[in-house]
């Protein structure tokens, strides 16, 4: 796979965004685009075939996905307390604990990201092959306690609100179908089985 520059102004190249009709994110736009007997300039090539998945850039990008997932999550953190209080419910032992829960959820993904970001800046300062694994093993596992962290935010939202809280005017039904859908990031398994294998080899190589 290759990087290109080409405008879509080319007679032979063809535009579908017929596609695109998501349960969430609905303002976003996604198009599948055809290049099939289009003449492409060496010159308008950004790098070399496969350059695109080169590590340990294309597995520690994942953080940059992870870190908007769990904005997402700290934001319906905030409307749920902001709800809450103008039900004045905030006095409510069973919303202390689901509010506290979902704090808990969001600062330990806080924690994931500064830790991702941290290994990040250790492999751009000394880029050698024992940081690059270990960006990548982080990042894989950022992803994963990323995606666990807003799936239990969500539940916890919506025990918080009930039926009332996901009707009109209120965002939560509409955060919550962005959230969904931008959680599915592909390859998970496979992300979660490289974390064990790494995790598995460490431990037996120490």
């Amino acid at each position: 796979m290759a990087n290109v520059y080409c405008t879509p102004d080319k007679a032979s190249v063809k535009i579908n965004s017929s596609w695109w009709d998501p349960m969430g994110m609905k303002s976003s736009r996604s198009f599948k685009i055809s290049f099939s007997k289009t003449v492409i300039s060496k010159i308008n090539w950004l790098g070399k075939a496969g350059e695109y998945y080169q590590q340990p850039y294309f597995g520690g990008g994942a953080v940059r996905f992870a870190a908007v997932q769990l904005g997402a999550a700290e934001l319906l953190l905030d409307e749920t307390v902001t709800y809450l209080a103008g039900l004045k419910r905030t006095h409510d032992p069973f919303q202390k604990m689901r509010v506290g829960q979902m704090a808990i959820a969001v600062e330990t993904g806080n924690h994931w990201i500064t830790g991702a970001a941290l290994r990040m800046d250790q492999y751009m300062q000394c880029p050698n092959k024992n940081n690059a694994e270990q960006l990548i093993f982080y990042a894989n596992m950022t992803r994963i306690a990323i995606e666990q962290i807003c799936t239990e935010v969500m539940q916890l939202c919506v025990k918080c609100i009930g039926a009332r809280g996901l009707n009109k005017p209120y965002h939560f039904e509409r955060i919550i179908r962005d959230l969904t859908t931008y959680l599915r990031q592909p390859s998970p398994d496979a992300v979660l089985i490289e974390v064990g294998n790494h995790a598995l080899n460490s431990k037996i190589k120490s």
